[in-house]
């Protein structure tokens, strides 16, 4: 029933509502089900002694932060990964529009990314503006990096084939041997880039039409970027990227209980690797 509900509400309400039903049912869950705080030293731990990261390891992350219950705040559990990962690493995150994708677009929304927040999470929020993290220009697959390449990683996003394609920060993040992060959720972004790069026609998942959407960027220049937006309805009939990857049975994929979710990382190599077979099995996202 969890799906049908989430694709109900996700007709209903907009995406800010949606994000005040979710914030609220975790206070909710919290009220009638209290749990020990999660310590920064038990998230290391995990990372470190389970998870295997460690220095020069280059990862994307997805995150819910206040699953995690934590007694320490978002700055520090950034700080926490860019200690282990170290500047020889690289750290990349998500930084979307404040609402769902395919409704900035239709309000031709203006996405400042000086002013306006991340709708991917706090930790998002609080990455973004940490000192040496560069953003890549895009109006609504925006990513942020710090680490070595990370100026690099970013450059002509607004120019990729897709906002998820080989050319684009999500697409050289995986042609690399890379890591993908959980926080508090069990979504791993490198999936639009597998099926971006492993379906036919290019663009299968998007809506025909591309969209031209102003943005500002860090410095405050103003440009237009043309780009494919999520075709909702294609979508809709896609299983959840948690449900998917956890039916590969990765032999890397690694998930622990904490707080009121969980932590878990895969290798994208394996992933990748694997979604390569299954999609020659026709075993994708899509429902038949």
């Amino acid at each position: 029933m969890i799906p049908i509900i989430k694709k109900a509400l996700k007709r209903i309400f907009s995406s800010n509502r949606r994000k005040q039903i979710r914030r609220c049912r975790r206070h909710i869950k919290s009220f009638l089900n209290p749990k020990k705080k999660v310590s920064l030293s038990e998230i290391r731990s995990i990372l470190v002694d389970d998870f295997g990261l460690a220095k020069g390891d280059k990862i994307i992350v997805s995150s819910s932060f206040g699953n995690l219950n934590a007694d320490f705040s978002p700055k520090e559990m950034v700080e926490l990964l860019m200690n282990i990962i170290g500047p020889e690493g690289l750290i990349m995150m998500p930084f979307y529009p404040p609402v769902n994708s395919t409704e900035w677009a239709l309000k031709h929304e203006t996405f400042d990314m000086r002013n306006n927040k991340s709708s991917m999470g706090v930790l998002t929020n609080v990455f973004a503006h940490m000192p040496d993290v560069f953003m890549s220009k895009h109006p609504i697959k925006a990513v942020c990096a710090w680490g070595k390449g990370a100026e690099d990683i970013v450059k002509d996003h607004d120019k990729s084939t897709t906002p998820f394609y080989w050319d684009s920060p999500y697409g050289r993040l995986l042609k690399i041997h890379s890591k993908s992060l959980g926080v508090g959720a069990r979504n791993m972004l490198p999936m639009h880039t597998i099926e971006d790069v492993l379906t036919e026609p290019i663009g299968f998942y998007y809506q025909k039409e591309k969209y031209a959407l102003d943005i500002i960027d860090k410095d405050g220049n103003r440009s237009s970027v043309t780009t494919f937006v999520h075709d909702e309805n294609i979508l809709s009939r896609c299983v959840s990227s948690n449900d998917y990857i956890a039916s590969l049975n990765c032999k890397t994929f690694k998930m622990r209980k904490v707080g009121y979710q969980c932590l878990c990382t895969i290798d994208n190599d394996d992933l990748y690797n694997t979604c390569i077979e299954q999609f020659k099995k026709g075993h994708t996202r899509l429902k038949k």
